[in-house]
């Protein structure tokens, strides 16, 4: 462990392990200033050890020892942190993945007060101008989250993003129907046709999160329910199944080789991407269709054959009805018309 310049821009950096024992290196910058920052954290680390990088002790010590704190550092706080406090493993290595790919290489030789919002956004545009806004808008949103995290323990002065608000996404307008649906499912592969009638009868996210997790074990036989926990809002809900839907899970579950509701040749399934497409072709749909339009299209159903929204929300594991209607309403126009109907008229 000690002091080292790199050759290659002038920077100065320390090499040393962590608390868990991992090698590792910090960045303190260039010049007479760079130097007796990584000095004065060198001598610390020898004096009293490293401390562990996700608790507030590390955070507090990183500050004193630097006066300017660098992106990588800030985002591996962040993570070890986010990583304590039970956030998924998918997100953080989504985090981390977009940081070290775009940001950090760009950003590795200035602290992140120097940072400008216009050069993110530059940044953010050109490696993912292929994607969607909402694409983008995502990934934008976790960069701001990290600096807010730096701002909030007093690593940075300004978050950078602190005047970028996210666009407000429109109203997902699906095209699938129930009859197209069933046509899908009529030539899909049967553990795809398996996932379809699931996603159907219980309204999950169609990803890792919540389908493709589902175990045996969150069907309650007696009450006639599946139990689904959802990663997006941290919480759990009930859903409770219909007579036939019951009986094709206990046909199901005697052929089952793993502990999950799907799977595939004895092991556990995680995406169907390529397969889905293939069954939309086989079935001739001539329109653009994901697994996710099945959860879109069961709510809409629901609602326009007069389900009552604030069930409807709770089925789907919204955070609000306000976030139900939002997304929805906008595709109930019998719904209005026959409500606007009741109104009294005055000539009468």
């Amino acid at each position: 462990m000690s002091v080292h310049m790199r050759k290659n821009n002038g920077t100065y950096y320390v090499a040393y392990r962590n608390a868990e024992g991992k090698q590792t290196t910090k960045t303190f910058g260039k010049g007479r200033e760079g130097r007796r920052a990584a000095q004065k954290f060198d001598k610390q680390v020898k004096d009293h050890g490293p401390v562990p990088p996700s608790t507030p002790e590390a955070i507090s010590e990183v500050v004193a020892v630097a006066d300017k704190i660098y992106l990588d550092q800030l985002a591996q706080m962040y993570i070890n942190t986010r990583k304590v406090e039970g956030t998924t493993v998918k997100t953080l290595n989504e985090i981390r993945s977009f940081l070290k790919k775009h940001l950090i290489p760009v950003f590795a030789q200035r602290p992140i007060d120097e940072i400008r919002y216009d050069e993110i956004l530059t940044i953010v545009g050109k490696a993912y101008a292929d994607h969607s806004p909402v694409t983008r808008g995502r990934y934008l949103s976790y960069l701001k989250t990290v600096f807010q995290f730096g701002v909030k323990q007093d690593l940075i002065e300004k978050n950078p993003l602190r005047h970028w608000k996210k666009a407000k996404e429109h109203p997902r307008d699906t095209k699938l129907t129930v009859a197209d649906l069933m046509k899908i499912k009529a030539v899909a592969a049967p553990h795809l046709a398996w996932a379809i009638e699931i996603a159907w009868n219980l309204g999950v996210r169609t990803g890792e999160s919540e389908l493709f997790a589902l175990k045996w074990a969150d069907v309650d036989w007696a009450q006639s329910t599946v139990k689904v926990f959802a990663t997006k809002t941290k919480s759990a809900r009930v859903i409770p199944i219909s007579p036939e839907f019951m009986a094709r899970l206990k046909e199901m579950q005697g052929r089952a080789k793993t502990e999950y509701l799907i799977e595939y040749a004895g092991r556990p399934v995680k995406q169907f991407r390529m397969s889905f497409r293939s069954a939309c072709k086989r079935a001739e749909i001539p329109y653009h269709v994901v697994l996710y339009d099945i959860r879109h299209l069961l709510a809409t159903t629901l609602l326009q054959e007069g389900g009552d929204l604030s069930a409807v929300s709770k089925l789907m594991g919204h955070s609000s009805v306000h976030m139900t209607a939002n997304q929805y309403y906008h595709l109930l126009g019998d719904e209005k018309r026959r409500t606007i109907a009741k109104l009294p008229s005055l000539n009468a």
